[in-house]
């Protein structure tokens, strides 16, 4: 969003600026280019609302209207959004405030779930709160192995990991399990 909020401003003072210097080198012919436009399309729209166009012109004002106010709430949403937080404060520090990126959250999480055995990847997704966390790990893990068990491993490493280690709150977990395929024999 934030290179489209660029775009816009910089067209919008670049319109400006261009108005603004050709008002001010000839502001009466400005006007009256200006009147002479509003006269050009007053006499567009009572041509089109004449009594044989006017179903086709009120269907173009509602379809044309409606989209440009669908537009105009959608960049109205994202503008006012809440952008995702990227990072956690951390919880047990003293006479300061500690604040760990989601990512280096994930980096380090990724790499002590991956040295548990019959674990072939982990992807972590983190979804940062004021003070706490959630996340869903994507594990993909040998064909073999005891899911309950393996699923406890890993909640105990992530339990570790992020709240003994890091100082961190951690919310829900959630582990998704992806086996990898059979060796071919």
């Amino acid at each position: 969003m934030n290179v489209f909020n660029r775009l816009v401003v910089i067209l919008l003072l670049l319109v400006i600026i261009l108005l603004t210097i050709v008002i001010a080198i000839a502001p009466a012919e400005t006007l009256q280019l200006t009147s002479t436009f509003s006269e050009w399309l007053r006499q567009g729209v009572v041509n089109y609302s004449a009594p044989n166009n006017w179903a086709f012109f009120a269907a173009g004002r509602v379809v044309i209207g409606g989209a440009i106010l669908l537009l105009c709430l959608i960049l109205l949403w994202l503008e006012l959004r809440r952008p995702r937080r990227k990072t956690i404060r951390v919880q047990k520090t003293t006479g300061g405030e500690a604040h760990i990126t989601i990512d280096s959250i994930a980096q380090r999480l990724a790499y002590n779930i991956d040295r548990l055995p019959d674990v072939i990847k982990v992807t972590p997704h983190i979804i940062g709160r004021a003070r706490t966390m959630d996340m869903e790990l994507l594990l993909e893990t040998t064909p073999e192995i005891d899911v309950p068990m393996k699923t406890e491993e890993v909640l105990q490493v992530t339990r570790e990991v992020i709240e003994e280690r890091m100082g961190l709150k951690l919310g829900k977990v959630q582990v998704k399990i992806k086996h990898a395929p059979y060796p071919k024999e």
